[in-house]
């Protein structure tokens, strides 16, 4: 039990310090725990690699197929310790899209601000003078 002068708390932020990890797909244990960094980088270099086949696929089969292989491997191994900011690539992407969505000149009670257009004054004023400058106006 606690007293009076102590006080009772924890703190979670281990949990938040590493990513979601990707260990188990359709029940079949990966050889390794992938982040989805991994998994979009993967992602990215199979899709490249299969819509230029054509101009890089002239090895032998077993070698196309290393290829295919260990370019997606290297690729996820490469985003392994990758930061920006501070942030995994897929947090600083996130804020990336985010601050293009912004609008430009902010948001105000939840709506995007604008300026308000320009008004054309039409109002004329004659200033009356007695033919000197005023010292007092010039500082």
């Amino acid at each position: 039990m606690h007293t009076d002068d102590e006080v009772a708390c924890r703190s979670y932020t281990h949990a938040r310090r590493y990513p979601w990890v990707i260990g188990r797909i359709g029940g079949w244990q990966l050889p390794t725990q992938l982040t989805l960094a991994h998994v979009a980088a993967m992602g990215a270099a199979l899709g490249v690699l299969v819509a230029t086949r054509a101009l890089w696929a002239h090895l032998p089969r077993v070698a196309n197929l290393a290829v295919e292989v260990t370019l997606p491997g290297l690729a996820a191994w490469s985003v392994r310790h990758v930061r920006m900011e501070g942030r995994s690539p897929l947090r600083a992407m996130a804020g990336m899209v985010s601050f293009l969505a912004t609008p430009r000149l902010g948001r105000l009670h939840g709506r995007p601000y604008r300026d308000t257009p320009p008004v054309l004054v039409r109002n004329r004023i004659f200033v009356a003078g007695n033919g000197h400058v005023d010292r007092a106006c010039h500082r």
